[in-house]
């Protein structure tokens, strides 16, 4: 009787991982399939204006089926954020195919098609971790969330009465979905949910962009209703995404999809998301169209390295790596908040102001090549101590030691008085 049982529960246990594998393969079709269809198509803000976000204090661990624990324990704002994009993405989908069928217009079918890989992709990851399915039953037009369910009614009944209406409400969807989806990515430090939730961001700034560009072709404009107009406005000035998931064509990089799942202690393409790093310090990355910022310590960095860097998950916290022009891989072991702190400490300055700012960047430093936080600034000085002048100071300090390795200032700083401001 024991050795049947030992054998029932190994066969029990050998389907469950397999079945595991299977779903992950899927997830990686269905990513792919999205951002192709996609191609053809054409700083997330206060609380209060999406879609029913899960409570952001939430902490209560959900264990799914999977090899590795402590990588599939899911949150309940992480469940909570699944089911949600699982029926926001539907819904998108669903509100096209009526526009699409009301209008005769390409662009509708063309990202409806992307919308169902996108929901698709939502319910896989549902799957792997064994969260119930809000779409029990696919049915355009109709939602378990009471609130799309509305929204749902006025999107349809608003694109319905003409053709400059039906491709606002496109918009709106989309602003909608990258709202929803810069504050779920802010809530996760998972990497599967990571590589689709960024994945699917990318893929609504590229349909918010065909969209605007059909508003404008119908002497129509958008303005924002969820995201800030400044977020908006940097989106639709910007080209098709390229970066750690979409190329210029909005494909996935071949061989990227090799990224999903990797256990603790291998590299991958660095993602936007929250971090801690060793010390217990906490850092956010955001993607802000075509660039990255780096967030630390109240202090914002502008990162035209991040579209290089990799990510490595280690027991102490995360380590982050630079790809440098000469191929070597600098650690980024000095934060942007000491970084900020040291640079000001050597320029006699208390602060940051608007006059300042910060990039993490690649340097020529003698003949090497380094990664360092490059700080300008405007400070005021008095010129022989009687007239006051307006100075131009720039600090470098190496993003793996720490150290200052540059101070620029005018020609005439020596005769200049400059008080600590």
């Amino acid at each position: 009787m024991g050795k049947e049982l030992s054998k029932s529960i190994s066969k029990r246990l050998y389907v469950m991982i397999n079945m595991k594998k299977i779903l992950l393969f899927g997830l990686i079709s269905i990513l792919i399939a999205s951002i192709v269809i996609a191609a053809g198509a054409g700083e997330a803000s206060g609380q209060g204006r999406g879609m029913n976000r899960p409570d952001m204090g939430v902490t209560e661990k959900s264990q799914a089926i999977g090899t590795d624990p402590g990588q599939d324990a899911l949150t309940d704002e992480e469940i909570a954020g699944l089911k949600l994009m699982r029926e926001e993405e539907k819904l998108a989908r669903d509100v096209y195919m009526v526009l699409y069928n009301e209008w005769n217009l390409p662009i509708f079918n063309n990202i409806a098609n992307s919308e169902q890989t996108h929901t698709d992709a939502v319910k896989i990851l549902l799957d792997v971790h064994g969260i119930e399915d809000p779409v029990s039953i696919d049915e355009p037009g109709v939602y378990a969330n009471q609130e799309l369910q509305t929204l749902y009614d006025d999107l349809v009944n608003q694109g319905s009465a003409s053709l400059l209406e039906a491709l606002i409400v496109g918009a709106t969807v989309e602003d909608l979905d990258i709202f929803d989806l810069n504050e779920l990515i802010a809530q996760t430090e998972n990497p599967d949910i990571l590589l689709v939730y960024n994945n699917l961001i990318k893929g609504s700034r590229n349909h918010m962009r065909s969209f605007t560009e059909q508003i404008e072709n119908n002497d129509g404009t958008y303005t924002a209703q969820f995201i800030e107009q400044t977020e908006l406005d940097e989106i639709v000035s910007s080209s098709q995404e390229r970066g750690a998931i979409l190329d210029e064509n909005s494909n996935i990089i071949p061989g990227f999809s090799s990224e999903l799942s990797r256990q603790q202690g291998q590299r991958r393409m660095l993602q936007p998301g929250n971090y801690q790093v060793s010390g217990g310090k906490g850092i956010n990355i955001q993607q802000r169209a075509n660039r990255m910022v780096i967030q630390a310590g109240g202090i914002s960095v502008d990162c035209p390295l991040c579209s290089e860097m990799t990510q490595e998950r280690l027991q102490n916290g995360t380590q982050f790596y630079a790809k440098l022009s000469n191929g070597r891989n600098a650690e980024i072991k000095i934060m942007p908040d000491t970084a900020s702190q040291t640079a000001l400490q050597r320029l006699n300055l208390r602060n940051c102001t608007d006059d300042c700012s910060i990039e993490l960047k690649e340097a020529n430093v003698g003949d090497q090549v380094r990664a360092v936080y490059n700080f300008q600034a405007q400070r005021n000085s008095k010129v022989f101590g009687i007239f006051n002048a307006r100075m131009q100071v720039q600090a470098q300090v190496d993003a793996e030691t720490g150290e200052v390795i540059q101070v620029n200032k005018p020609w005439w700083a020596f005769l200049a008085v400059e008080p600590e401001e």
